[in-house]
């Protein structure tokens, strides 16, 4: 009995050994580099670069077709977006059903991407079915019918899903913000409404697909374990075309005088806020020094907004702040979610933070968790083929590549409080900022 009681005893010892001290916070594990695989670059016969960033174990890859537009290559709304989401839905050859059914036979995956800018029809497939796939991935791209029973179908669900959308008040938010920062009749600044989906026309989808879709690849990003033949497929189906020169955009900025808007909503149980400026892209010096500023003030789950507003006064569940960068602009935004009663308040303790990092250097302490942090998303966004192609995919919407990705950890690394503190009185004036709120009245 004694003999099992010492047993025991010394199981527990061994367990109390192997057991976390919860009291004591991890060291931080350094970050010295972060490579970035270098794409290869080859040319189809019409000229169209095909990026190729090989990488990976398993017999897969990822096949986009990038086009040079957006939601803001067409002054009619929706035009853009609904071609390019519509064009997996039937062509002369194939239903919406057929193309889906083809596709998932061979294991494959069809999608499309639209943002501001630009626009992706993009292909992932097994290499042992690569030759049927890409026949797919070209039929839709040159070929789509958009039927009209396809186009309705589409126009419901848009316009069901801005009716929700519109009880929302950070999409209110979101729509209220863009059009105070670029003025609510410039590309970056205008917002579609339920009736557009009423005025969108076949002929306008049809119009928009031969006049800025089709023959208008700017480039082909490749990603995984491309097959031997890749190169050859691509160029029979995409490199004999003879390509377009992509249509300018008047993308002149014409932001509102008012520096405070209020969207009323009687009904709401929380006030969304946004507050922000226009800025500039990540092609601008100042870029990365202000997404730096943008994690210290509200960029991860330790930020300044974070314990001020969340954690000490309990205003909301979460908020953040960010810098966002456009092929033709850039901005910094802060948003948030906060009781009805305590918009005022939470808006104040903004003001106060701004304050602080307007008068204060940032802590060495606080700025190396920052610049860990900052590191290791980029680390995280680095992992796997198709990450990697996703990296290069946005460093080549600007015309950057890799010299630009080692000055962004350069400067996340050598960045010094004094320069924040310089960047804060530069671009976080309070008269500068436009503040946007949406709910109840402001008490």
């Amino acid at each position: 009995m004694a003999g099992g009681r010492q047993l025991i005893h010394i199981d527990l010892q061994a367990k109390q050994r192997l057991m976390l001290d919860r009291t004591t916070a991890p060291g931080f594990g350094r970050i010295d580099t972060i490579d970035l695989i270098e794409p290869k670059v080859d040319h189809l016969d019409n000229g169209i670069p095909v990026f190729t960033v090989e990488d990976g174990l398993q017999e897969v890859q990822k096949v986009e077709l990038i086009f040079p537009v957006g939601t803001v290559s067409s002054d009619k709304k929706l035009v853009a977006a609904t071609s390019v989401k519509q064009l997996t839905e039937g062509t002369s050859k194939k239903t919406s059903a057929e193309i889906a059914e083809s596709v998932d036979f061979f294991g494959a995956y069809l999608q499309t991407h639209v943002s501001h800018d630009d626009s992706s029809l993009e292909l992932y497939t097994l290499n042992k079915h690569l030759e049927p796939t890409l026949d797919i991935l070209a039929e839709v791209y040159s070929d789509p019918t958009f039927p009209q029973e396809e186009l309705l179908n589409h126009c419901l669900r848009g316009k069901q899903e801005m009716l929700v959308n519109e009880e929302k008040v950070g999409y209110l938010g979101a729509k209220a913000f863009s059009a105070a920062l670029f003025g609510a009749d410039r590309p970056y600044g205008c917002a579609a409404e339920t009736t557009d989906y009423g005025k969108l026309k076949r002929t306008d989808i049809h119009a928009f697909h031969r006049e800025h879709l089709k023959r208008n690849i700017r480039h082909i990003i490749v990603s995984g374990r491309p097959a031997k033949e890749t190169l050859n497929e691509l160029n029979g189906h995409f490199g004999k075309e003879e390509r377009m020169e992509p249509k300018a955009v008047d993308m002149t900025v014409d932001p509102g005088s008012k520096r405070s808007v209020h969207v009323l909503k009687e009904d709401a149980v929380q006030n969304g806020i946004r507050m922000g400026r226009v800025m500039f892209n990540r092609t601008h010096p100042d870029f990365v020094g202000m997404q730096i500023l943008a994690t210290v003030l509200g960029g991860y789950f330790g930020s300044r907004l974070m314990r001020n507003i969340r954690e000490d006064k309990g205003y909301t569940y979460g908020i953040g702040a960010a810098m966002v960068s456009m092929q033709h602009s850039g901005y910094l935004s802060i948003s948030a979610e906060v009781g009805a009663e305590v918009c005022r308040a939470a808006l104040h303790e903004i003001d106060l933070e701004l304050e602080k990092l307007r008068r204060d250097p940032v802590p060495i302490d606080e700025l190396e968790l920052v610049r860990n942090y900052m590191l290791g998303s980029i680390l995280k966004s680095l992992d796997g083929p198709f990450a990697i192609a996703s990296k290069w995919k946005n460093y080549l919407k600007y015309g950057i590549g890799r010299s630009a990705h080692e000055d962004l950890i350069r400067q996340i690394k050598t960045v010094t409080p004094e320069h924040l503190l310089s960047l804060s009185n530069m671009y976080l004036q309070t008269e500068d900022l436009t503040t946007v709120t949406v709910g109840r009245p402001l008490s």
